[in-house]
């Protein structure tokens, strides 16, 4: 499938009472730096976007990641006509959401209120806007730019040079970008600005706290180029000198032949149509996250803005990502798909700690400090088990001894009582939040670090580290088959619930939240009681009431919606601590559960507006939904390993590097929930987990599907 066969706009429709996925219908290359999407309704805040609003406010530059982390350095683009500058215009337009084209290359709609048709082609660092006015009914027309915040900007003969900076709490208050726009037979004599009062002014420069430029123009065909920059104005300069070199049909070839680059990768042949495009719609989700936030200077040499130091560096940097969430899916599906992009990432989240003396945790645009643990540790142990980046895991496994050693600095840099965690070996509950979250996910990147030391022959801090991975046992609770939250005198808190969310775990409860050992299965299963208790907990999760009490929330938030809204027990799929559960069954001996479970949670996704069943998160969910099309999910990514599910497809050709890997189902109908056989190479193939080894060195996988288990 092609990039303009895939509508970007899946999980779109959103409040921040429920999420279909919280995404943004993201205009734009892999990993560019900037994304472009349709603002429906500001007033919303992070939800501006409506894909069934036929309101139109224009095209937003954007760098959300998600709602719940927000936008900076944004501004809002669009084509209007105006009679009298001295009378702020009404700048909001009108579009069927029906007919606009929104594909990931292009967006193109045609705006009823001011009679323009708009296409947008995006590049690496900016794009090129096309505006044909088709009527010109008032006395101006041209370009409106809204800068939300602090901005300021000077006209040039043939457009306008710009400075955003709007971005809140991070380490450079006035974090600016560079903004250049070239608009063709520019009129700058009516043109201007409104500042925060809305007063006109026909200066051609100027500053403030909002502006609304109005850029004239004499043409009623506009075709405008911009280019973005965090280093300098002189640095969007060359940007956009560098993108007036090549045709809008040049443009779009060039940003579809990126897509389908990507895409083309995977080749799927299959009678269910609509979850081919659902999976070809993940596709396309994954290769959106970490952004760029580097250039290319005149060398063509890479530069970024330190926003520690405040001042310009050389060397890759990325933004804009979780590791709480992508590291369960994102960089594993890289690794088979795109492993030459490990290295690429990999060097520019060293930069992160060699910048702040931490590794990155959720980057946007740099540390935001969200979410538990400090999970980039598995992305570089996963590569390091896979045999990439190698240069750099000398350097990677000293940052992670050194982040995840030293005493935090703040809620955002390092460890989270990492002295009681030393000294309790567990987080005590009564001196933290989400305790037993932070546990678990300390143990994990502890056995991170073993698994760097073994590839780089250090036995001894291997074992060290793997044996300190063992400490999320120390809030196991035999009796009840859950993790709970221990006080710093070693007892359990009392009057516990399972069903209670909050205060001790993170965005779940403990149904969701005590099984994240993902390194250590089998130890938890012989500390739960063997293999039958572990089959008996996991079945009464998937069977339960999908129930829940607020807990340390206060309130229902939008997780705890997700859950009840279906009827998949306390299995919310809808979050991140649930995605390895339904693959757990392997490990207690009855995969047969594993694969209806997966099969019945696919019904879930679809490729529209409504698509997933909750927050997907820069890739996770989508990557979540691929590997249960694939047949095979990372459980522990640093183990380079995957646990065997059902596949999807009647036949799936995955292009890798050196030949193709063909994963063949036969008996693939609706009725069939259980493999009764895989080949692998022809050979028959029993083990309910594959090495990365095996699979990358394999040519053919054949499953067959069947009516009933096997046993």
């Amino acid at each position: 499938m092609k990039i303009d066969e895939i509508d970007i706009r899946q999980g779109t429709a959103n409040t921040p009472q429920r999420s279909h996925g919280n995404c943004l219908p993201y205009v734009g290359v892999p990993f560019g730096m900037n994304y472009f999407s349709v603002q429906t309704n500001g007033a919303a805040g992070a939800w501006f976007f409506q894909p069934d609003s036929p309101r139109f406010e224009g095209i937003r530059l954007t760098h959300q990641p998600s709602p719940w982390i927000g936008d900076y350095n944004h501004l809002l683009l669009t084509a209007i006509q105006w009679d009298d500058a001295t009378q702020k215009p009404d700048l909001a337009g009108n579009y069927r959401p029906t007919e606009a084209t929104f594909n990931a290359h292009h967006l193109a709609l045609f705006d009823d209120h001011f009679n323009v048709q708009t296409d947008l082609i995006p590049t690496a660092y900016g794009a090129a806007l096309n505006y044909d006015f088709q009527q010109l009914e008032l006395a101006h027309h041209g370009v409106a730019i809204q800068l939300p915040d602090e901005g300021r900007f000077e006209f040039t003969a043939t457009g306008l040079k710009l400075a955003v900076s709007d971005y809140h709490g991070g380490e450079d208050q006035n974090l600016t970008m560079f903004f250049e726009l070239s608009i063709p037979n520019f009129d700058a004599e009516n043109s201007g600005y409104y500042d925060a009062q809305n007063h006109w002014h026909t200066a051609t420069n100027g500053t403030g706290k909002p502006l609304t430029l109005l850029l004239a123009t004499t043409a009623a065909t506009v075709a405008c180029q911009l280019a973005t920059s965090y280093v300098s104005a002189e640095q969007a300069t060359l940007n956009l000198q560098r993108l007036q070199t090549s045709t809008s049909a040049t443009l779009k070839n060039e940003s579809a032949d990126a897509w389908n680059d990507y895409l083309g990768r995977i080749s799927v042949r299959d009678h269910h149509p609509a979850v081919v495009q659902t999976f070809y719609t993940c596709l396309y989700r994954l290769f959106l996250f970490p952004q760029r936030c580097y250039e290319l200077d005149a060398n063509q040499q890479p530069v970024h803005y330190d926003t520690m130091a405040k001042t310009v560096k050389t060397g890759r940097l990325y933004t804009n990502n979780g590791f709480w969430d992508t590291s369960k899916t994102v960089y594993s599906l890289f690794s088979i798909l795109a492993p030459e992009l490990l290295p690429k990432f990999l060097r520019g989240f060293l930069t992160s700690y060699q910048e702040t003396g931490f590794l990155p945790r959720w980057l946007a645009p740099d540390e935001r400090g969200m979410m538990p643990g400090n999970l980039v540790d598995s992305v570089i142990a996963e590569a390091a088990q896979k045999g990439l980046a190698t240069e750099l895991m000398p350097a990677l496994l000293a940052a992670m001894q050194d982040s995840d050693s030293k005493s935090a600095i703040s809620e955002r840099y390092g460890r989270q009582g990492s002295a009681d965690y030393d000294k309790f070996g567990y987080i005590p509950a009564d001196n933290y939040s989400e305790s037993v979250n932070w546990t678990q996910d300390y143990s994990y990147s502890d056995y991170c670090i073993g698994q760097v030391a073994q590839t780089l022959d250090q036995p001894a801090v291997a074992e060290k580290y793997w044996q300190l991975s063992k400490r999320y046992l120390n809030l196991l609770d035999p009796a009840t088959g859950f993790l709970r939250p221990k006080t710093s005198d070693g007892k359990f808190k009392p009057n516990f619930v399972p069903d209670r969310w909050g205060t001790d775990y993170t965005e779940g409860s403990a149904w969701q939240n005590s099984y994240s050992a993902f390194h250590d299965i089998d130890g938890l299963i012989a500390a739960m009681g063997g293999k039958d208790r572990f089959d008996a907990q996991l079945t009464a999760l998937c069977n339960a009431k999908p129930t829940y009490h607020v807990g340390g929330y206060e309130m229902v938030i939008h997780e705890m919606s997700e859950l009840a809204a279906v009827d998949y027990g306390q299995l919310a799929i809808s979050n991140q601590p649930s995605f390895h559960l339904p693959y757990l069954f392997d490990y207690s001996g009855h995969p047969e559960k594993t694969q209806v479970t997966v099969k019945q949670l696919r019904k879930l996704f679809n490729a529209s507006t409504t698509g997933f069943p909750g927050d997907e998160d820069n890739g996770s969910m989508a990557g979540w939904f691929i590997f249960a099309c694939l047949g095979f999910y990372p459980v522990c990514p640093a183990d380079a390993e995957y646990a065997l599910g059902i596949p999807a497809f009647d036949q799936v050709t995955l292009h890798l590097a050196d030949h193709d890997l063909t994963l063949t189902t036969a008996n693939n109908h609706e009725h069939n929930n259980f493999v009764q056989s895989l080949c692998v190479d022809g050979e028959p193939f029993d083990a309910v987990t594959i090495s990365h080894q095996q699979l990358m060195t394999s040519a053919r996988l054949e499953t067959r599907l069947g009516l009933v288990p096997n046993h």
